[in-house]
């Protein structure tokens, strides 16, 4: 990974896949402020360089080989509507998928095209299992997982603490010769 820049990954006619630049302060902000994402993702920011950072911190997952993320756009106006993530384990041959989109952008495949698209590179970067996560609660994850094809394997009890407390979470995986 670290010996290529990123790529950007084209979904379809309407959505692609690009490296987060420290011009996405503003998004990232608005994102993380959203009470749904914030919820199920850990994180907030409170002032502009905190966001940075956070980008900076992306932008090093890929150099160090842990992760790769990217913002998701929607193409006609380069406007940021989301993020995906794949978490790597280039040794073991695995990874993770995560995502949040913006809630106006919602209803529109966009967290499902991106999970595929995103699981798609990672296979072909040589990852056999991508595994995917969620809170039993969150059933718009739900939806996206069996949507992008991920195969429900079970339940993994109080495996996460949330604000509300400990969530039991739906445990996913897709393997590079499942049928898409």
């Amino acid at each position: 990974m670290a010996n290529e820049p990123q790529p950007e990954i084209t979904i379809d006619e309407e959505l692609m896949l690009r490296p987060w630049t420290h011009d996405d302060v503003a998004v990232a902000i608005t994102a993380f402020a959203a009470a749904d994402i914030q919820h199920w993702h850990f994180r907030r920011f409170d002032t502009k360089l905190e966001a940075a950072e956070w980008i900076t911190g992306l932008n090093r997952g890929w150099a160090e080989e842990t992760c790769a993320t990217w913002a998701i756009v929607f193409r006609p106006e380069a406007m940021v509507v989301g993020r995906v993530s794949i978490h790597t384990d280039l040794e073991d041959g695995h990874g993770e998928v995560s995502y949040w989109v913006l809630p106006h952008a919602r209803g529109k495949g966009v967290a499902t095209r991106a999970c595929v698209a995103a699981t798609e590179w990672a296979h072909a970067l040589g990852l056999n299992r991508i595994q995917l996560q969620h809170s039993t609660r969150n059933q718009g994850s739900r939806r996206v997982a069996l949507k992008a094809g991920f195969v429900e394997e079970g339940v993994r009890r109080g495996a996460n603490l949330h604000a509300d407390g400990w969530h039991d979470m739906r445990l996913y995986s897709r393997l590079a010769d499942d049928p898409v």
